[in-house]
């Protein structure tokens, strides 16, 4: 049985014909047949691309019916394993990526993403899973740019239990990134979680300013047992603009994964498949809830089961 079972039912199209309604019937969906005409296929592009699925990938997934059942009548179980199939191709190799901890190197992360996300958030609740983990956690308040952040990621790092590197107003984020680092390496920790703004006055800035930060970290690898990783925090409710963001920060600063947020609530995350096809980034982590503990790792399993639930 497919991951996707009854999707076209969920979505809405029709078991015989691209306008009816579907059969009350699930137990008997699979053996029920589909004409894939031109209006189905229509019908069928339209109601992908309103599952958040994106117009790219839906018009391919539209395409490929297409060009192998135009004008057959195709089992709804058939149609069902093709979508099923064509979304699970969007995570090869590199895309399933799990997140790499080793509490024998002092891990690093740098953790970008414009702001509004739940970048500092995100940060908090990793700090007590890591903690949790057994990683000695410490925290950089290097969003010195926005006063709530750092406020913000003090309260964190109080619910967290961890320590946190936090200098005086007007610092500059390079110096708390490098304060952060020998604090890391002068105490033993061996997990380090570094904030950075989300936002200055236009996006040449931002970006300038997380190449500094990242040039600050990268010089430091060569005298020390650091494993770095930077991840993009991305909302869930966030569309096509997603590719857009992750462009512009992996010109700065190579990314090796995700952080998605804002998974609880009726947001679909469509842009998922695409950034996995386009970009080969895993998800990481996937944040459910306000808690401390809403973040899980993700599952691109139970990610492509639940999508048109």
């Amino acid at each position: 049985m497919s991951f996707l079972k009854n999707i076209f039912a969920k979505i809405g199209l029709g078991a015989n014909s691209a306008s009816e309604t579907i059969v009350d019937d699930k137990e008997n969906i699979e053996d029920k047949k589909v004409l894939v005409n031109h209006a189905y296929l229509e019908d069928l592009e339209e109601k992908l691309i309103k599952t958040d699925l994106g117009v790219d990938l839906s018009l391919e997934y539209s395409k490929l019916i297409e060009e192998k059942y135009l004008a057959q009548d195709i089992k709804q179980s058939i149609l069902e394993q093709e979508l099923n199939d064509f979304l699970l191709s969007s995570f090869d190799e590199n895309s399933l990526n799990k997140v790499n901890l080793d509490k024998n190197k002092k891990n690093i992360f740098l953790i970008v993403g414009v702001n509004g996300v739940g970048k500092t958030t995100s940060i908090g609740k990793l700090a007590s899973k890591f903690k949790k983990q057994g990683f000695n956690t410490l925290i950089a308040a290097a969003d010195t740019f926005r006063a709530a952040a750092e406020e913000q990621l003090a309260l964190w790092s109080k619910r967290a239990d961890v320590d946190i590197v936090q200098l005086e107003d007007g610092a500059k984020a390079s110096t708390v990134v490098f304060k952060a680092i020998e604090k890391t390496k002068a105490e033993n920790y061996n997990m380090l979680l570094i904030d950075t703004a989300g936002r200055l006055q236009n996006k040449k800035d931002l970006m300038a300013e997380l190449k500094k930060l990242n040039d600050v970290v990268t010089k430091n690898l060569a005298d020390a047992n650091f494993a770095l990783q930077t991840l993009l925090v991305l909302d869930a409710t966030t569309g096509s603009n997603a590719i857009s963001q992750v462009e512009n920060f992996n010109d700065v600063t190579k990314l090796d994964g995700i952080i998605l947020t804002k998974f609880d609530g009726t947001a679909k995350a469509g842009m998922i498949f695409t950034l996995a096809r386009k970009f080969k980034l895993p998800v990481f982590y996937v944040g459910t809830g306000e808690s401390i503990d809403d973040i899980k790792e993700f599952s691109f399993e139970n990610f492509v089961s639940k999508y048109f639930q």
